[in-house]
């Protein structure tokens, strides 16, 4: 008797599995960045309470743009330091995801082959080359899964470059600003 049932129970509910395990995972970083957004919007505003109120008891015009051009800064730094937060939180959940999607593409390459296999030794004679064609076709999907999956990390490594080098140019420029007034 085939076991090919048993098999396919077994891919349907390790791929279950692997889409409970991606929404508990995207219920957890949701809830990572609400709290980095509700922080960051706390802060801001406590800081832009601060800077009215000493604002509001500065006399002197160049105190006051002084004064000005601090609290900006301050406010670029807190900007800066939110998106590095943000950009790590997703970094995060990408390499997670990627991790269990790969997991579960390689997983079920395998299995799919063991069923394929399974399903050679009990059909019919003759049958071989529609087996060997069905093998030829599983191995050049994951060639093309795991070539995928090497170019989605070559690209997320290339985006977190370019956001790195954004938010230190953004961080350069407000420092640069207060230097050059």
């Amino acid at each position: 008797m085939s076991k090919a049932p048993d098999a396919l129970n077994e891919m349907n509910q390790k791929a279950a599995e692997a889409a409970m395990n991606l929404t508990r995972l995207s219920i957890e970083q949701g809830e990572r960045l609400l709290k980095l957004q509700f922080d960051a919007v706390s802060g801001m505003l406590s800081d832009g309470m601060k800077a009215a109120r000493e604002l509001s008891e500065v006399r002197d015009p160049q105190q006051w743009a002084a004064l000005q051009q601090q609290n900006a800064q301050e406010m670029i730094a807190r900007l800066t330091d939110y998106s590095r937060s943000v950009h790590a939180v997703v970094g995060e959940t990408q390499k997670e995801i990627g991790s269990v999607v790969e997991t579960r593409l390689r997983a079920m390459g395998t299995q799919t082959e063991g069923l394929v296999d399974e399903m050679a030794k009990t059909a019919p004679p003759g049958s071989e080359p529609a087996f060997a064609a069905m093998k030829q076709t599983l191995t050049i999907a994951n060639s093309l899964a795991e070539t995928m999956a090497r170019t989605a990390q070559q690209f997320a490594a290339s985006a977190e470059s370019a956001i790195k080098a954004a938010a230190s140019a953004s961080a350069k420029a407000g420092k640069t600003g207060k230097s050059g007034s």
